[in-house]
């Protein structure tokens, strides 16, 4: 990519996001995410003026590699997911953020799309578009996997490719009684839930903390309506 178009780019970013964030919503996570933003477009633009070599790359990832404002977006887990995916939606054009928004996602959700040739993608609408008919598939992927004559391992290993969005579905596999699929939950949910998942009876765990992933379910089941 041209090096003046790059920072062109970056130039244009800074002013769209600013105003774009500048609006606070009431909501705590999307507070947190704004913030950290604002604080992480502040300094792309620093790159920008002092024309540093990190201003000059074309490579998004770049940007989020030493980033804190990017992490703490990442640490605020599955209720930032939705917030993140809207952002793309609403924004204007794909640019740079929107990149970043896509890559939080698949952090957060333990899911890389890029993985499969059908559901890869090089900017944050194309992301939208390919995470959204993920998304409207999971529910039918886990009772398909549950149910196949895969060995227990198999079935783990494909489990765990369909990422954190799984979880509230194998979770009511496994209190339907398919207990060999727990390791998948264990493997898939943040580490600040990880604690309560040292279940003697995984029957009893699935039915005592299923609603803790309501909100995460719902939202996958809202795709099914798009």
């Amino acid at each position: 990519m041209n090096k003046k178009l790059v920072v062109g780019i970056f130039v244009l970013g800074f002013a769209v996001t600013s105003s774009l964030y500048a609006v606070r919503a009431n909501a705590s996570v999307e507070k947190q995410i704004d913030q950290n933003l604002n604080g992480l477009a502040k300094q792309l633009q620093t790159e920008v003026v002092n024309k540093t070599d990190l201003s000059m790359s074309s490579n998004p990832y770049d940007y989020i590699k030493n980033s804190t404002e990017y992490s703490k977006i990442v640490n605020l887990g599955p209720d930032a997911i939705p917030i993140l995916e809207k952002k793309i939606d609403e924004s204007e054009g794909s640019g740079l953020f929107d990149y970043i928004f896509a890559t939080a996602i698949e952090e957060i959700s333990k899911v890389n799309l890029k993985e499969e040739q059908s559901t890869t993608w090089d900017t944050g609408n194309k992301f939208s578009e390919k995470w959204k008919v993920k998304l409207s598939t999971l529910p039918g992927e886990v009772e398909k996997i549950a149910n196949s004559d895969l060995s227990g391992d198999e079935k783990i290993t494909s489990l765990k490719k369909l990422g954190l969005p799984a979880v509230p579905f194998i979770i009511d596999q496994v209190e339907g009684g398919k207990t060999e699929l727990f390791p998948v939950v264990q493997s898939l949910v943040p580490d600040s839930q990880a604690e309560s998942l040292a279940a003697t009876d995984e029957v009893q765990w699935a039915k005592e903390n299923k609603d803790k992933f309501d909100d995460l379910k719902k939202y996958v089941l809202s795709k099914n309506n798009l």
